[in-house]
This record gives C-alpha cells, sequence and structure tokens, in this order.
C-alpha cells in the first residue's frame, strides 16, 4: 500500500483493530435502552413543539422577539432528524416497527421523507470512503483524475457546487426544502407514500399557520428555521468526512474499518452541542458499528481504549476542510483545487528549438 496512506493517521488509532475486537467492544453498547429512547422523544419533541408554538405566537408582534425561539426550535429539528436518523438504523428500539413508526413522524417533523433517506443513506454507510462510489448518498465528489477529464463546464459546475456558500446557504435549504419533496428515481411504493405524506404534513402545518398567524410567518418564522436546521445539519454531516488525512480506499483496497475510524471523524462538542447534534460527532464509532445508539455513543467512546485513541478534530481541521474538494488519485487523500493546480501537467507552449543553436 503506498507509504503516504500508511503515515496519514493522525486522526486514527496507533492500531487499527480487527473486526472481531471491534464488535465484541462495541457488543455491550448495541442493546437500545427503551426508557432513555423513550426519554428522548420528549425532551426532543415537547420543547420542539412549545419553541415553534412561541415563534409563531410571537411573530405579529415582533421578528426579534419570535427569532430565538426560531432558533430554537432549528436546533431541536437538528436532533429530531438525529432520532430518526438512529431509527433508519435500528438502534433506536429493538422493534423494527417501532423504529419505523418513531422514524416516520421525526423524519417528517425535520423535513425528511424516513424511507427514501434510509435508503439513500444505506448506501452512504456501505460505501463511505471508497473513491469508486464516491457522492453515493453523499456529496458529489471527484478524483483528481476525474475532475481534469471533465468537460470545462462539468469542471465549473463542480466549482461552483463546492463552494460553501452553495453547500450549506443553497444547499441545506434546497435540500430539505425542495429536493426531499420528490422521490428518487426507481422509488418504490413506500418511498412515494412516506414523501407524499411528509409533504401533506407540512401542507397542514403551513396552511394552519396561514390561517392563524397570516402568510408573512412562513417567510418569517418556516423559511428561517428551515434554514438554520438545514445548514447546521449539512455541516455537520460535511466535517464527519472532510477533513485533513481523512481515509478514501478504491476497490478491493478499501477497508470497512479504516473507512470508520480513518474516514469518519471525532468532532468534540460541548455539552450543548452534543444535546443538539444528538452526539454524531462520535462519528468515527457510529459508522463502525450504527446499531448503537447516539445515547450510548460518548460511553463506548471512553470504554474502549482504540475509540480513545483517536484524536478529536479541531475547529481548525474543521476549517480547513472547508477548502477540500477533490480526491488525489495516487495518494488517496483530500486536496484543494489549488493542490491541483499546482501538480496539473504544464501544457507545451511556443516553437520548437532550433537545432542549429543560434537564431537566423
Amino acid at each position: 500500500m503506498n507509504a503516504a496512506i500508511q503515515a496519514d493517521t493522525r486522526h486514527s488509532p496507533k492500531t487499527m483493530p480487527t473486526p472481531a475486537e471491534w464488535r465484541a467492544a462495541t457488543a455491550p453498547f448495541r442493546q437500545p435502552d427503551v426508557k432513555a429512547s423513550v426519554w428522548q422523544i420528549v425532551n426532543t419533541t415537547v420543547p420542539y413543539v412549545l419553541s415553534s408554538v412561541a415563534a409563531y405566537a410571537l411573530f405579529p408582534y415582533s421578528f426579534w422577539l419570535s427569532f430565538p425561539f426560531t432558533v430554537l426550535a432549528a436546533l431541536l429539528t437538528v436532533r429530531l432528524f438525529i432520532l430518526a436518523h438512529d431509527c433508519g438504523h435500528g438502534a433506536f428500539f429493538k422493534s423494527q416497527r417501532a423504529n419505523d413508526i418513531v422514524g416516520f413522524w421525526t423524519g417528517a417533523l425535520s423535513y425528511t421523507p424516513y424511507w427514501m433517506w434510509r435508503h439513500m443513506h444505506a448506501l452512504h454507510h456501505a460505501h463511505s470512503g471508497d473513491v469508486e462510489h464516491a457522492g453515493i448518498g453523499y456529496f458529489w465528489t471527484m478524483s483528481i483524475s476525474e475532475y481534469r477529464n471533465s468537460p470545462w463546464y462539468v469542471q465549473l459546475g463542480y466549482r461552483a457546487y463546492r463552494h460553501p456558500f452553495t453547500l450549506f446557504v443553497i444547499g441545506g435549504t434546497w435540500l430539505f426544502a425542495v429536493e426531499y419533496r420528490f422521490p428518487i428515481r426507481k422509488a418504490d411504493g413506500r418511498m412515494i407514500f412516506q414523501t407524499i405524506t411528509t409533504n401533506l404534513v407540512w401542507a397542514a402545518i403551513f396552511t394552519l399557520v396561514w390561517v392563524t398567524v397570516g402568510p408573512l410567518a412562513l417567510l418569517g418564522v418556516a423559511l428561517p428555521m428551515a434554514a438554520i436546521a438545514g445548514t447546521l445539519g449539512l455541516w455537520l454531516f460535511y466535517v464527519q468526512h472532510h477533513y485533513p488525512d481523512s481515509y478514501w480506499g478504491k476497490g478491493k483496497q478499501w477497508d470497512y474499518t479504516r473507512a470508520a475510524l480513518e474516514g469518519s471523524s471525532f468532532l468534540k462538542l460541548p455539552k450543548w452541542a452534543q444535546f443538539f447534534s444528538g452526539n454524531i460527532g462520535f462519528h468515527h464509532i457510529h459508522h463502525l458499528a450504527p446499531k448503537v445508539p447516539n445515547y450510548k455513543l460518548e460511553a463506548c467512546n471512553d470504554a474502549v481504549p482504540a475509540f480513545k485513541a483517536v484524536e478529536p478534530l479541531t475547529l481548525s481541521d474543521a476549517l480547513k476542510g472547508l477548502s477540500l474538494t477533490l480526491v488525489d488519485d495516487e495518494t488517496m487523500r483530500w486536496v484543494t483545487f489549488a493542490d491541483e493546480r499546482r501538480t496539473a501537467p504544464k501544457a507545451e507552449t511556443g516553437a520548437p528549438a532550433n537545432p542549429g543553436g543560434a537564431a537566423r
């Protein structure tokens, strides 16, 4: 294997655990606790409903009085999404039926058609860190060779897509407000039904707001709430795999354990942020063992020496990740557009040299 790949393991354990070792280590944490799951539903949905109602109720009097409750509801929307996310992995309850029921409603309240998203997210977990499947269930990702061999308009589109404003500000609103309103191609009947049902849920909510508060509340509360939640959610998803030295494999060389522990970040957040993000900062453990519910991820991390050896991602690393846009075909590591330009083959220009030496 490429020496450069072996050397860049700053955010991974010194010794990679074997599949048998990490399965045994995570086994005690893979069983959901029904009381903990139910309590998370209560401590998320109740404040979400109350903050949403407060935001809409205060909006006719003052946008600025309403806005703090809009922000709080947006943060709780991110947490609702994490509950749906756990349900999608079958990690929240032992009963798959219970997971699917709770997953649908928490997904719907976070603008997400649960069954369709579950399908796409499963593809992400199956191929995360595999450059041959880059972008499946994830952001559009190109290797340097793909980028160089693409037409100029594709390169231009990719550069525009990879700009932070496009990814997070436009992308978050577009993904949750527009893209998730339509079934994906080859969607099955359940995906189509749940997508339509999720849309009807929001149509009913917006109609109620329109009748009771007025149409301006949709612009002053509903749109900012969706934009903030979508932007934060996408940013969290982005930093989980975009950071210096993040692992990429290719084909048969791709390794599941390395993709989890070297290609998924450990983003250490303050306790309040851990609450709203559902401990998703422990993403290295989540990708290794997605059956571990979010409320057990930190305990799992603390109990297993190989996990504690993973160095946390710093804010500086997260900021550097914003410029990481392409995968180097040789080192299998993220690089920037500037790196690609520096290593691009130089075009031959000018007339051939005069074999006679002196110019005429």
